[in-house]
């Protein structure tokens, strides 16, 4: 980066001496013999009038030419200057943003999660930083999903505030290619009745999730690793990408609500239904 902007600085000052001397050279008797090559043959036909408004005609063009290309070189300084400006902008919030998520004081975190948010839109090329500190402050903050039913009982019933906007911002929609995302982690989470109606799953890790009663309407599925997810009670029933293969792979699927293309498989059926 630095040999990058060590470059450029060095050929923007070649270009400015160049344009400077080739300014320069049009107010001395140069310029006339300059213009007699560029009129060529025509030359020898002019009278002293002409050839002096020749002369002049030339020296405008070539104030014009260095005109235009100082007007590009200061544009594209500018631009650079607003670009680097902006990143250092983006770089503080960022560190503000995980100055908040690591307060001991709740509503703090929940400022560094909406702020961490906005960075992810204003800009998107450091959407997958945003992201992964999202993801891990979901992982940090979330409970391990329990291994018994015992130990289930004493866990939350449902996320707490600040983990379910972090899950929100963490699945959202982001500017650019939807594609080109890393796959959110929500392995082995106890995240209970979370609210991911239309969240961005394509190619979770959701092994070992607890996601019963969570709410799944419109999410994107394609690819996501279910194995062994616990998705008693939830609500997939509108859910895109999603197979058969990745709903059996499922742990608990009993009162799951599913795509009616994936809930007329009979392995499928049998599973979604209390066993006598």
């Amino acid at each position: 980066m630095r040999w990058k902007r060590t470059r450029l600085t060095v050929l923007t000052v070649i270009v400015a001496g160049l344009l400077g001397g080739a300014l320069a050279l049009v107010f001395t008797p140069l310029t006339r013999c300059l213009t007699r090559w560029v009129t060529s043959d025509d030359w020898s036909a002019l009278d002293g009038p002409a050839r002096a408004a020749a002369v002049g005609q030339f020296r405008l063009a070539v104030i014009q030419v260095v005109a235009a290309v100082g007007a590009g070189i200061a544009l594209t300084y500018t631009a650079r200057t607003f670009r680097l400006t902006r990143r250092g902008q983006v770089t503080d919030r960022f560190t503000k943003a995980l100055e908040r998520l690591s307060s001991s004081e709740p509503y703090v975190r929940l400022g560094g999660v909406l702020a961490m948010e906005q960075i992810v839109q204003d800009a998107p090329d450091q959407g997958d930083h945003a992201a992964r500190v999202l993801n891990a402050f979901v992982r940090e903050q979330a409970p391990a999903a329990a291994t018994t039913q015992l130990a289930a009982a004493q866990l939350a019933k449902k996320p707490d505030e600040q983990v379910q906007e972090a899950l929100r911002a963490l699945t959202a929609a982001r500017p650019g290619r939807s594609d080109s995302r890393a796959p959110v982690d929500l392995a082995g989470l106890h995240l209970r009745k979370a609210q991911l109606t239309g969240a961005h799953l394509n190619g979770a890790l959701l092994k070992g999730a607890t996601l019963s009663e969570v709410d799944l309407r419109g999410a994107r599925l394609k690819g996501a690793d279910l194995t062994g997810a616990d998705l008693t009670g939830a609500d997939l029933s509108s859910a895109l990408g999603l197979t058969v293969a990745q709903v059996l792979e499922a742990g608990a699927l009993l009162g799951c609500r599913l795509p009616d293309a994936v809930a007329a498989d009979s392995t499928v059926a049998a599973r979604l239904t209390p066993s006598e």
